[in-house]
């Protein structure tokens, strides 16, 4: 068998596996109207990076972090923006509200949302944003990124929604269940804010609450 009809073989079965894999729950609209019923007012806060215990000394991730989350603000701020009840904040906004305020605590979530009068904060935290080395059909490295969201109710203290985003590109050959994915990219490598990007928006479809 050459290696054209090998490739075209894999090619069938990536799609006959992707026909066949079960769709992805997206919430309702009475879910949504529900969810919205309990959570009238949400502050979204600034992106968090978090370099762990022993990566503050490690500059060049510590810049990729920085930079990710300060990227991902924009994104979030965009997706949000025709959202009545979310209040979407800034670094600088976070200060003339709370000037004290220092790393990211439950105190500071709680008077947040005091201030401005809403039930919910969600608090976004990045760990991962490694760029992509190299070009759109050739790599060194691939782009890689990792964040959480939870969305929590400040009255009670609980999670009411969590979502965890976690990817390495890989290649098509390496992963044939990537098709569908790599389709809808261009069949091409992205780079890490493309990555970031597209998680984020994935996420908030998933989100009743946004």
């Amino acid at each position: 068998m050459t290696w054209s009809l090998r490739f075209a073989v894999m090619l069938l079965v990536a799609l006959f596996l992707g026909a066949c894999a079960a769709p992805s729950s997206l919430p309702t609209d009475e879910q949504r109207q529900e969810a919205l019923g309990k959570v009238p007012c949400l502050v979204v806060l600034p992106v968090r990076p978090q370099l762990g215990d022993d990566a503050a000394a490690d500059f060049n991730r510590a810049a990729e972090l920085e930079r990710g989350a300060a990227y991902m603000d924009t994104v979030l701020a965009a997706q949000l923006a025709g959202h009545s009840h979310v209040r979407v904040l800034s670094e600088r906004q976070i200060t003339s509200l709370i000037p004290e305020q220092g790393v990211l605590s439950g105190d500071l979530v709680d008077r947040v949302a005091g201030e401005l009068k809403c039930n919910a904060v969600l608090v976004t935290s990045l760990e991962r944003f490694s760029p992509r080395i190299g070009g759109d059909y050739g790599v060194d490295q691939p782009a890689s990124v990792t964040f959480t969201m939870k969305l929590y109710d400040v009255r009670q203290g609980a999670v009411l929604w969590s979502a965890m985003f976690a990817e390495t590109q890989q290649s098509l050959l390496s992963n044939l269940m990537s098709l569908k994915t790599a389709t809808r990219r261009g069949l091409k490598w992205i780079t890490a804010e493309e990555m970031a990007e597209q998680g984020i928006i994935d996420k908030i479809r998933e989100c009743p609450y946004l």
